[in-house]
């Protein structure tokens, strides 16, 4: 297929999940017009809403409001790692000066929205997709009688962000520096493609091609356009153009280990066992074993600096999973159930079959199962 054909891919209907809005909001004013701002939006948005009032306002301010001295530096020091996002009813130039010293990367700034003292204007000011500001501003737009004011530029120009879609999906992306190269060229409105691996609900063909890019069913058709990006599980060859390489939630890994094996040793070897069979470890949704392990230090530690949840299932459980190729009398006699890595990551995928079987590596169990229906509901949960 050519860069700028039409792809007569199908297996994606409609659009994507919506885009994900912040939900642990601090409200900042400074002024007694910014107050009654500040109470209106801390009315309509949904969440946990935090609002901050400058202490000279302490007579007049609700009494669950928090207030904080007359400067506003060491309150945005403060709360800069605290919340989601951000919203200062005050200047922005006030605010530019503020949060300047902590300003890193779209990667790691939650969304800054500044609204004037009249409740005019909400301008999205830093982190606009992955901190939520864009889509926090639509909604402040919506319930308001606000004007969001957004100038990134994939929105003003309608076309496709790929940040805001991973957002949407809840992936991980292992390596964001191709993100400027390929939203630039969407914006540019040259020829981009896109590949979603079959399954996930990332948006039908025609939803992409609304927002300037080409829907392929063959990764390798890739390398013909500017710049691409995929969604996908599976490791897959490098096209030879800028691309975005976002991994959905879809794997779940089912981990035995021995007693007292340490979380550098799991994550060493799920992320082997992983790869050799070509999938990507960003790709995993959550960590499965069986409840005997629950307690397993290291499994615990590593399931929590993954930021996956680690979910238990007791033998009853165990004994009821699908089928799995290779159950043990060996383990049974060890633990009373005759498999921990496959019937885990079976139950905790919904799943019928293994994309990888047992593998013992070292210390640590490892099998996984693609995310395919509902999964059974966990005996016990550790969340990170």
């Amino acid at each position: 297929m050519s860069a700028g054909s039409t792809s007569t891919h199908a297996a994606h209907a409609g659009a994507p999940p919506a885009e994900p809005v912040p939900r642990d909001v601090a409200l900042i004013t400074l002024t007694r017009d910014g107050m009654a701002v500040a109470a209106e939006l801390a009315e309509v948005l949904d969440g946990t809403v935090t609002v901050y009032v400058s202490e000279k306002y302490d007579a007049e301010a609700p009494s669950d409001w928090r207030r904080f001295p007359r400067r506003l530096q060491p309150l945005v020091d403060e709360l800069w790692p605290r919340h989601e996002a951000l919203i200062f009813v005050m200047a922005a130039g006030i605010v530019v000066r503020a949060i300047a010293p902590h300003v890193r990367s779209k990667l790691h700034d939650p969304g800054v929205i500044v609204v004037d003292i009249r409740g005019r204007y909400a301008v999205a000011l830093c982190s606009g997709h992955l901190g939520g500001a864009n889509a926090l501003c639509r909604v402040i737009g919506e319930r308001t009688a606000t004007v969001p004011v957004i100038t990134t530029g994939t929105d003003v120009t309608g076309a496709l962000a790929p940040d805001v879609l991973a957002r949407r999906l809840g992936a991980r992306v292992e390596d964001w520096s191709p993100l400027k190269l390929v939203s630039g060229a969407l914006v540019d409105r040259r020829p981009v493609g896109v590949y979603v691996e079959p399954g996930v609900a990332a948006g039908s063909p025609a939803w992409f091609a609304e927002r300037g890019a080409t829907a392929v069913d063959d990764p390798a058709e890739l390398g013909r356009f500017e710049a691409a990006f995929a969604v996908t599980h599976r490791l897959l060859p490098e096209p030879g153009v800028p691309t975005l390489w976002i991994r959905p939630p879809v794997l779940a890994v089912g981990v035995g280990c021995n007693r007292g094996t340490g979380a550098a040793e799991i994550a060493a070897e799920v992320d082997g066992a992983l790869r050799d069979a070509g999938l990507s470890p960003a790709a995993a949704a959550r960590v499965a074993t069986f409840e005997k392990k629950a307690d397993e230090a290291g499994l615990l530690a590593f399931a929590a600096e993954r930021g996956l949840p680690l979910w238990w299932y007791d033998a009853e459980a165990i004994a009821a999973a699908p089928p799995y190729p290779n159950p043990s009398e060996v383990v049974y006699r060890y633990v009373g159930v005759r498999g921990v890595a496959e019937p885990a990551a079976l139950l905790a995928a919904g799943a019928r079959e293994l994309l990888v079987e047992k593998q013992r590596r070292g210390n640590v169990t490892v099998a996984v199962a693609r995310i395919a229906g509902e999964p059974r509901p966990p005996t016990g949960e550790a969340r990170p």
